[in-house]
């Protein structure tokens, strides 16, 4: 299988295969914990002015988001999974604005296909990504300097190849990530220890495919597997 791995926010093209961007602390473990809450569809915007207009046109809408990792006035939440695990948005509509993976995403839609995936859905990405016709496969660590989003696309290569990064040894480096210490140290009221705790866990091969779509007007995510949904109560 032709696999490439990538570091930061602008992936090269890959038109006639599969890009899988990756942020796993923690804007698509939070877009999986969305999804897994019943969440229809999560818009990605570039900024958080963009993500406010939205909201004045769309009030029903709910912002996700951060600038330097803390949440952004005027959003409904934070960038945060143990957020979304909390709040009931079944039948929402989301917008989220981040700094990494959104950002790498937007820039990543001249591919066939594009996903995006964090370490809680990665083994169920490769495990749709081994279903599909040989093509080749941009792994994205949209994290310009992360240890967490490499891990990440070093297991999903793992799980394609045989070759890469265990699940225990990806689990690890997201905890030991430069970028986790912050929350597991409490540095704000709103870096939990919680997000790095749900950031580093494994949903199995059943866990939620997300997939951008660049078709409509304003790109978003939607789900390729919603049988896959799971109930964390």
């Amino acid at each position: 299988m032709d696999i490439t791995l990538y570091r930061g926010h602008t992936p090269p093209a890959n038109p006639d295969g599969i890009t899988v961007v990756i942020d796993v602390i923690r804007a698509f473990t939070t877009a999986h914990e969305a999804f897994v809450g019943g969440a229809r569809h999560i818009h990605l915007v570039a900024t958080a002015r963009q993500a406010l207009q939205l909201k004045q046109d769309n009030p029903d809408w709910l912002l996700a988001g951060e600038v330097d990792a803390l949440p952004i006035d005027g959003f409904d939440f934070g960038n945060s999974p143990w957020e979304m695990r909390r709040t009931d948005v079944a039948g929402r509509e989301l917008v989220q604005r981040t700094t990494n993976g959104v950002t790498a995403t937007l820039a990543a839609r001249n591919s066939a296909t594009v996903l995006v995936a964090g370490l809680i859905n990665a083994r169920a990405t490769a495990a749709w990504i081994r279903q599909q016709p040989p093509q080749p496969v941009l792994l994205v660590a949209s994290h310009p300097t992360g240890d967490e989003d490499m891990a990440c696309a070093e297991f999903i290569r793992q799980q394609l190849t045989g070759e890469g990064t265990d699940l225990a040894e990806a689990m690890t480096r997201t905890r030991d990530a430069t970028a986790a210490a912050k929350f597991l140290r409490g540095d704000h009221p709103r870096l939990r220890a919680d997000d790095i705790h749900i950031a580093a866990s494994d949903a199995g091969e059943d866990a939620l495919v997300m997939q951008a779509d660049f078709s409509e007007t304003l790109p978003r995510l939607t789900c390729l597997n919603r049988a896959g949904l799971h109930d964390h109560s």
